[in-house]
C-alpha cells in the first residue's frame, strides 16, 4: 500500500465510520448519505486504510479488519486507547516517529522535528500542504490514544506532541506482543528502509565445513538496495543470473 499521510480528518470521524461499519460493513454511498461526502469522508477512509482498520472493496464496501473489528468493539475508554495506540504503532510513519524520539531522548517532539524524520529520514517524499496538516492530525490521533498530549502552536510556537511518561513501557509491551503473535497483514513498501535506530544485525554466513563466520552490521541507515547488494555478497541472497 502507498504511503499517503492522513490529513483533514479528526479521531471524531474516524470513530464513525468505524461505528457505521461495525458487523458486515457499508456501502461507501449509504456512508455517504449519514456523514456526507468530499475531502473529510475521502480522507478519514484513507485514514482508517493507512492505520489497517478497514479494507475497502472497489472502493465501494467498507469492512473492518481485525484491528478494525478489535477497536470497534472495544469496552470501555482504556481499552478503545489501547487498541487505537496499537494501530498507531504499527503505522510506519508514525510508529518510526515515536521509535525515534525515545531513541534520542525526548520528552516532546515538534512539527519541524516530525517533518525532518518524515521527509529526511523516511523520505515519503509528501506534498508541503500534506505533511503540514498530518502533523496536525498525527499529534490529535495521539492524544486520543493516550500516547502524549497535543499543544497547538501559539504565539511562534510549533504545534508539539508532549509524549506520555509511560510511552517507553507501552511501546515496550506492543513490541513483545507483535513478537509473540507476528502481524500477518502485508507489509507497507516503506517498511524495508525505514530509518529507526536498531542494534547491529548479526548474520551466520555460509561457509564451508569446519569454518564459520559471523558478520555484524549496523543497516538502519541503508538503502534497500545496498542492503539486497550486502545480503548478495555474502550469500544470504542468491546473485543475480545474468544473460
Amino acid at each position: 500500500m502507498e504511503i499517503l499521510l492522513p490529513y483533514r480528518s479528526d479521531p471524531r470521524l474516524l470513530f464513525q465510520v468505524i461505528e457505521y461499519a461495525k458487523g458486515k460493513g457499508i456501502e461507501r454511498t449509504a456512508l455517504e448519505a449519514r456523514l456526507g461526502g468530499g475531502e473529510p469522508l475521502r480522507e478519514t477512509l484513507n485514514a482508517l486504510e493507512q492505520l489497517g482498520l478497514i479494507d475497502r472493496e472497489d472502493g465501494a464496501e467498507i469492512r473492518l479488519t481485525e484491528d478494525g473489528r478489535r477497536l470497534a468493539y472495544a469496552t470501555g475508554d482504556d481499552e478503545r486507547r489501547a487498541e487505537l495506540a496499537r494501530a498507531i504503532v504499527r503505522y510506519p510513519p508514525y510508529g518510526v516517529v515515536l521509535e525515534r524520539a525515545l531513541a534520542e531522548g525526548l520528552s516532546v517532539v515538534d512539527a519541524p522535528w516530525v517533518e525532518r524524520v518524515w521527509q529526511v529520514d523516511m523520505r515519503l517524499g509528501q506534498p508541503r500542504n500534506r505533511v503540514e496538516e498530518a502533523r496536525t492530525f498525527f499529534f490529535r490521533l495521539a492524544d486520543e490514544a493516550g500516547l502524549g498530549v497535543f499543544r497547538r502552536g501559539v504565539r511562534g510556537q510549533a504545534s508539539r506532541l508532549v509524549l506520555a511518561p509511560d510511552l517507553s513501557s507501552r511501546l515496550q509491551a506492543l513490541r513483545a506482543e507483535a513478537s509473540a503473535q507476528p502481524d500477518e497483514r502485508p507489509a507497507t513498501k516503506l517498511a524495508p528502509t525505514l530509518a529507526v535506530p536498531s542494534p547491529p544485525q548479526r548474520w551466520p554466513v555460509p561457509a564451508e565445513a569446519g569454518v564459520s563466520l559471523t558478520v555484524t552490521v549496523d543497516m538502519s541507515l541503508w538503502e534497500l538496495e545496498k542492503i539486497e547488494a550486502f545480503l548478495r555478497l555474502i550469500g544470504l541472497v542468491p546473485a543475480e543470473r545474468r544473460a
